[in-house]
């Protein structure tokens, strides 16, 4: 089976697996409240291929979460993703990180045609969201992914369902559980273990990819940020 790296830096972890196929070799998860993105991922990639004993030449694919989430963060993992790309010359595979949280979902045991709504914090009274439909071949797209203010995210969410039940799950929906205690009676909350994008799931969803020939041009890489970057130049630039 081929040798995947994956990594996700997504969320507030920075998250690398080393997988032969559908099979983990090794996998670190590091609280980048310790330690920046741009300053753990190599080395926990580094670690990781050591206690997998694969090395880097003989990877066979790289997939990276590109978000959305932390701005930096998923700037991180892609650009990492495109550098060892280009020098390695190996195929980079880009996977949307709500689908991540989806997939661990169903690897978790939720059932086939279930509705899973990932949400991610976007912070601001935010969140970012998507739904999902569960089936033999993995989770499919009901709605994109998507971001808007807290109760509208339910809404669209809740459209989207047609009535049909819905399981919930991500940080995000943790974070502001309280303050829609009425909407969060109407759905199914997921275990707190499956409330982050992990390695492991963009491993899984990028092997699928690249068995399906979805290989990412890399020059076409980009992060999903859904929205614009609060750091923006200014319309007029400023006199020196």
């Amino acid at each position: 089976m081929p040798f995947v790296l994956a990594f996700d830096t997504s969320a507030a972890s920075t998250s690398v697996a080393v997988c032969d196929g559908a099979r983990v070799l090794a996998e670190a998860e590091t609280d980048s409240t310790s330690a920046r993105h741009a300053e753990c991922l190599l080395p926990e990639v580094e670690r990781c291929l050591a206690q997998s004993g694969v090395e880097l030449a003989g990877l066979d694919l790289i997939a990276v979460g590109i978000g959305p989430g932390s701005f930096t963060g998923v700037r991180v993992g892609v650009a990492t993703a495109k550098g060892l790309g280009l020098c390695l010359d190996k195929p980079v595979i880009g996977v949307v990180s709500l689908t991540a949280l989806a997939e661990a979902a169903i690897a978790a045991g939720t059932p086939a045609d279930s509705l899973l709504a990932p949400l991610l914090d976007a912070f601001k009274g935010e969140l970012f969201g998507a739904l999902y439909r569960v089936t033999p071949e993995g989770p499919v797209v009901e709605l994109p992914a998507f971001h808007a203010p807290v109760s509208d995210a339910f809404g669209r969410v809740y459209a989207a369902a047609n009535g049909r039940p819905v399981a919930v799950s991500g940080r995000g929906f943790r974070r502001y559980q309280s303050e829609l205690a009425n909407l969060a009676s109407q759905v199914t909350v997921l275990p707190a273990a499956l409330d982050a994008p992990r390695a492991r799931e963009i491993a899984r969803l990028g092997l699928r990819a690249f068995e399906r020939g979805e290989v990412s041009e890399l020059a076409a890489l980009a992060p999903l940020y859904l929205r614009d970057s609060d750091a923006q130049l200014p319309a007029i630039p400023l006199r020196v």
